[in-house]
C-alpha cells in the first residue's frame, strides 16, 4: 500500500470537516501496521479509504500498485469491522462461504472448511453465529474476511467489544493467523499494549486533521506470546508510543 499526500474532506462550505491530511505512508508486504490516535483522528477514515469504502479528495493511494477500486474488484483485501456482523439464520461455515457465494467461487465448502481450521473453530462448523462467544464470533469474520484468499487484511478495532482476557487471547490468534498466511494486516486501535503488541510499525496520528506524526518501529521477536508482555523492550515501546501521543498534546 501506497499513500502519498492523501487528504480527505467530508461535507461542503458550510458543514465542512477535514477529516486526513497529507498523508504519506508505505506498506510492505508482510508487514503488521496497526494505525493508533485520539478519537476523531482519521484512522478508520483511513483504513475506509484503503478499503474503497470512500474515496480520498486529493493525493494518490494504491493498493498492490492498484487504485483502490481495483483492487476491491480483484479481491485483494478483506475487512474485520468492531462487530462480527454475522448472520444469524447461517451457520458458521455458511457465513464464512458467503463472499464466496456472491463472488460466484466454486468449492465454498471445502475452502470454509479450511479456514475453520485456520482459527481453529472447524468443531463449530454446524453451529449458528448467537451460540458462539464474542471471540469466537470474531474469530469466524476474520475466517470469513480470509476465505478469498486476500494480500491484506484491515482491520478496525475489531477487540474493542471484548473483554479483557479474550482481548488478549484473540490478539495472539491474530498474530498466529497472520505468521501462517503471511497477509499483510492493517489494524485500527486506541489500545497502545495493544498496537504494540502486534504490530512491525505503529502509526501514530495527530488530531484532526489527521495526520502521521510518527512511526514506531516495534522491534520485538517474533513470536510473540505473554513473555513478550513482562519484557522490558515490550514496556519501553509501550512508552514511546505513549510519549509519541503525549507530544500533540503539549502542541
Amino acid at each position: 500500500m501506497d499513500a502519498r499526500g492523501v487528504g480527505k474532506v467530508f461535507g461542503d462550505d458550510d458543514d465542512r470537516v477535514e477529516a486526513l491530511r497529507g498523508i504519506d505512508l508505505q506498506i510492505e508486504p508482510g508487514e503488521f501496521i496497526s494505525l493508533i490516535g485520539p478519537s476523531g483522528c482519521g484512522k478508520s477514515t483511513l483504513l475506509r479509504l484503503i478499503g474503497d469504502l470512500t474515496a480520498p479528495t486529493n493525493g494518490d493511494l494504491m493498493v498492490n500498485g492498484k487504485p483502490p477500486p481495483k483492487a476491491r474488484v480483484d479481491r485483494d483485501y478483506g475487512i474485520v469491522f468492531q462487530k462480527a456482523t454475522l448472520l444469524d439464520w447461517r451457520t458458521v461455515a455458511r457465513n464464512v462461504e458467503l463472499p464466496l457465494e456472491v463472488m460466484g467461487i466454486e468449492a465454498r465448502s471445502e475452502r470454509s472448511r479450511q479456514m475453520l481450521e485456520l482459527v481453529q473453530l472447524a468443531e463449530f462448523a454446524g453451529h449458528y453465529p448467537w451460540q458462539l462467544s464474542g471471540g469466537m464470533q470474531q474469530r469466524v469474520a476474520i475466517a470469513r474476511a480470509l476465505a478469498f484468499n486476500p494480500s491484506l487484511l484491515l482491520m478496525d478495532e475489531p477487540f474493542g467489544a471484548l473483554d479483557e482476557m479474550t482481548r488478549e487471547l484473540m490478539q495472539q490468534e491474530v498474530l498466529r493467523i497472520w505468521a501462517e498466511t503471511e497477509t499483510t494486516v492493517v489494524f485500527v486501535t486506541h489500545s497502545i499494549p495493544e498496537a504494540v503488541f502486534l504490530s512491525t510499525r505503529v502509526v501514530v496520528m495527530s488530531p484532526r486533521p489527521g495526520r502521521i506524526s510518527d512511526i514506531i518501529v516495534t522491534g520485538l521477536d517474533q513470536p510473540r506470546d505473554e513473555d513478550t508482555r513482562e519484557a522490558h523492550a515490550f514496556f519501553d515501546k509501550v512508552t514511546e508510543v505513549r510519549e509519541a501521543l503525549r507530544r500533540q498534546d503539549r502542541g
